[in-house]
């Protein structure tokens, strides 16, 4: 069955308004292959109202377009909000399973151990150096033991939350803003803001929800390159070891100090600085793909499949290894849930036949 026509099956499904003969033509297609899996992902209700809850902050008209241009150059049928929330189920749908259905050969990926999603998960340093576990219910529960180590010492002191490869955690500070630490991320803040100012140092990946104090303005230091300034905002810093440092505005504004020169973002933009810390670029993105990591999602768009991995591998805990050095530059799209198994996501990548990977314990062989 051609591509569009199993489009058109699955659209006229999730409207309620199949013939007998497109119904019948449907079930035979569900009889071959993982067909039946994929559909019953497809049209997972939960799924999509997951999807269209969230379409309100994306450009899903554009994503649409650009995913139409790819498959057929043109649009071929109507479209509507729930064909859109289903065409959100990234390398599930009209993406990298598209692709594959003109392929007859399969390599499965080869699974030795389950490896399993992150956690909520963080290691409090305190000040005198101990070092505390944060589980899931102790997101402020450290507060109270660092402001009586400052009581008795009586002077300003700093503690680290920092969060290993397969965890995150949310962390909420002493003026009640909350901060979102994505794997492999370090916040350093005192126990008390004072001095007219909020100051904190930050590595890796985090997103902000700052409370509003015009009095003492908040300022992220970002591993020694930049400093952003905020009085009360929404945004997400990225700044992880061989990869650009970003900046992304969600809300609100904030100003950027980088070597004298100062960069003001409005929302919706993104501050990009290389990684050679030199030079600045200011542009507008969907902020959507950079937060989603916040709101329990992966979402990669036309992205090489180097990043992608590297980015799961952040996440799962495992480590990547690139037999086929070409495959490095193949680009995909992918939108799925953080708990997702990784074997599966694996599995669905490597359908398209351009690449193999295979699974020993913790590590992954891209070939």
């Amino acid at each position: 069955m051609e591509q569009s026509n199993i489009e058109r099956l699955i659209f006229r499904y999730l409207q309620g308004k199949m013939t007998g003969e497109e119904r019948v033509a449907l079930e035979e297609w569900l009889m071959k292959g993982r067909n039946k899996e994929i559909f019953a992902r497809l049209v997972d209700k939960r799924r999509i109202m997951e999807k269209m809850e969230r379409l309100g902050e994306y450009d899903w008209q554009k994503s649409w377009r650009r995913m139409e241009r790819k498959l057929h150059g043109r649009r071929r049928w109507p479209w509507g909000r729930m064909a859109v929330a289903a065409s959100f189920f990234g390398v599930i749908v009209l993406g990298i399973w598209m692709l594959a259905e003109s392929r007859k050969e399969e390599n499965p990926v080869v699974v030795v151990e389950k490896i399993k999603p992150g956690r909520p998960y963080a290691e409090l340093v305190l000040p005198d150096g101990k070092v505390v576990d944060l589980q899931k219910d102790s997101v402020s529960v450290f507060l109270p033991a660092v402001r009586d180590v400052m009581e008795k010492e009586r002077e300003t002191v700093y503690n680290e939350v920092r969060t290993p490869r397969g965890s995150e955690y949310q962390v909420v500070l002493p003026d009640g803003s909350v901060v979102w630490l994505n794997s492999e991320s370090k916040l350093r803040f005192p126990t008390a803001f004072s001095g007219g100012e909020r100051r904190v140092q930050v590595s890796g990946e985090l997103y902000f929800q700052v409370v509003k104090d015009s009095t003492a303005p908040f300022r992220v230091e970002v591993e020694d390159m930049y400093e952003v300034e905020v009085l009360g905002t929404e945004f997400n810093v990225r700044s992880y070891e061989n990869l650009p440092s970003a900046t992304t505005l969600v809300t609100g504004a904030v100003v950027i100090h980088d070597e004298g020169a100062d960069v003001r973002l409005k929302p919706g933009e993104q501050a990009r600085k290389m990684n050679d810390g030199r030079g600045m670029s200011v542009g507008k993105v969907d902020v959507t793909p950079f937060v989603a990591w916040k709101n329990g999602y992966f979402l990669f768009e036309d992205e090489r499949l180097e990043d992608i991995l590297h980015e799961l591998a952040r996440w799962y805990n495992v480590n990547i290894f690139f037999e086929n050095q070409a495959v490095r530059e193949e680009r995909f799209s992918v939108d799925m849930r953080r708990h997702e198994d990784f074997e599966e996501v694996l599995r669905l990548i490597e359908r398209t036949g351009s690449v193999r990977m295979t699974i020993k314990e913790n590590n992954v062989f891209v070939k």
